[in-house]
Parts: C-alpha cells; structure tokens; sequence
C-alpha cells in the first residue's frame, strides 16, 4: 500500500499534464498524415522511439509501465464516456 501512495505521489508531480502530452501525440499522427506512411513502419518507428527513449534517458522500466497503464485507463475512461454518450 505503501508503494502505491509513492508511486501516485510521483505520478502527481510530473512537469507536465496529460493535454501537453495529448498535443505531442497529435503532432505525430499529423506528420504521420503529411508524410504518409506506412502504418506498419509507422508503429514499429514509434515503438523504436520509445525504447531509444528508454534508454537513451536511462528511463527506469517501471516508470514507462506507469505511463502505459495511465494511458490506457484514459483510453478506457474516453472509450466508456463515449459509449454512456451513445446510449443517450
């Protein structure tokens, strides 16, 4: 329980806000329109990026397993928020 409450005060305290890093994310998709690529070699440059990233900023594992659980409750949390729009 302990950890959590660590990892949460950590969480609270980052630089930046999830529409900072919202605005990021449609900058890349932007210039993955402009430059028409590949979805494929699209993905697998993303996912060479994050592991560069990774290591290049000695970023710990678990810290990037934070990151990708926060982005997937979003996701979540935008997907049901929708759906509850969609019954009404």
């Amino acid at each position: 329980m302990a950890h959590k409450k660590k990892v949460n005060e950590k969480q609270k305290s980052a630089p930046y806000t999830v529409e900072d890093a919202m605005k990021i994310t449609d900058d890349i998709f932007n210039l993955s329109k402009e430059k028409n690529y590949n979805l494929g070699a699209f993905v697998h440059g993303l996912v060479f990026t994050l592991e560069y990233a990774q290591f290049s900023y000695k970023i710990p594992q678990q810290q990037i397993a934070i990151i990708k659980r926060d982005c997937r409750r979003y996701l979540d949390a935008i997907t049901e928020a929708k759906n509850q729009k969609d019954l009404k």
